[in-house]
This record gives structure tokens, C-alpha cells and sequence, in this order.
């Protein structure tokens, strides 16, 4: 055997050693983690067509109490977040000011809701009209 492969074979076997001794590598001494929770809710806008220089809101529901919501909207060449805080019955709405949006392209507006390790998840669009 060749010094090489007898300091080869050292450096791995301590390298082993290393993370068994760290706790890296522990089988069955632990709980797992709780996994995220990942739901739907619903999303509607109060105006599906708004006007240019209009406003229109994301309407959300079927979310937890006092949920931190974000309403991401992504027009052409932007995208545009509200926050809100839901209501203790799992509602929240944002406003979005339509201003000069690219006529006849719609306008996905996605949802995320948290609370604790439960997320909310869904979306809703709108299409800017003249």
C-alpha cells in the first residue's frame, strides 16, 4: 500500500469521525420539523375591467385570522406589492391604482397569506380597458 492511499484513507476516516462527533449526522435522535402548511384562498377584484387612471381592489378571503397578506400585481414592464393585515374573520383588501396600465393585458395579482406555519396561496387578474 502506497503512503498516498494510507494518508488518503486517514483524512477520510477523520473527516467521518468529524461529523459524527459535530452531530451533523444524527439517525432517529431527533424530531422531524413540522412542515409547512400550504392552503388555498380566494381572490377577486372589485373591478375585473377598470379603467385607466381607475382604482380597483383585490378581494381576499378564506384565509387565518390576522393573516399578514401581500397582493403582488404584474403588469407589462412592473410589479407592484400591498400588504395588508386580514381581518379576524380571514378578509383583507388592497387597492391598486390602475394609471396609464397597457390596455387589454391582463394583469395577474398573486396572493400570499402567513401566519405561523401556515401559508394561504392564490390569484386573481384584471385587464386595464380604456
Amino acid at each position: 500500500m502506497s503512503a498516498a492511499t494510507s494518508i488518503r484513507r486517514s483524512v477520510t476516516t477523520g473527516l467521518i469521525a468529524l461529523f459524527l462527533a459535530s452531530g451533523t449526522v444524527a439517525v432517529g435522535s431527533s424530531a422531524p420539523a413540522e412542515a409547512a402548511v400550504v392552503k388555498p384562498c380566494k381572490a377577486s377584484m372589485s373591478v375585473t375591467q377598470p379603467r385607466q387612471y381607475t382604482k380597483t381592489s383585490v378581494k381576499v378571503s378564506q384565509v387565518g385570522a390576522r393573516a399578514n397578506v401581500t397582493t403582488t400585481a404584474k403588469y407589462k414592464t412592473t410589479t407592484t406589492k400591498k400588504t395588508a393585515v386580514a381581518s379576524t374573520k380571514g378578509t383583507a383588501v388592497t387597492t391598486y391604482s390602475i394609471g396609464r396600465a397597457t390596455l387589454n393585458r391582463k394583469v395577474v395579482v398573486d396572493v400570499v397569506a402567513t401566519s405561523g406555519k401556515t401559508t394561504w396561496k392564490c390569484s386573481t387578474s384584471f385587464t386595464p380597458k380604456r
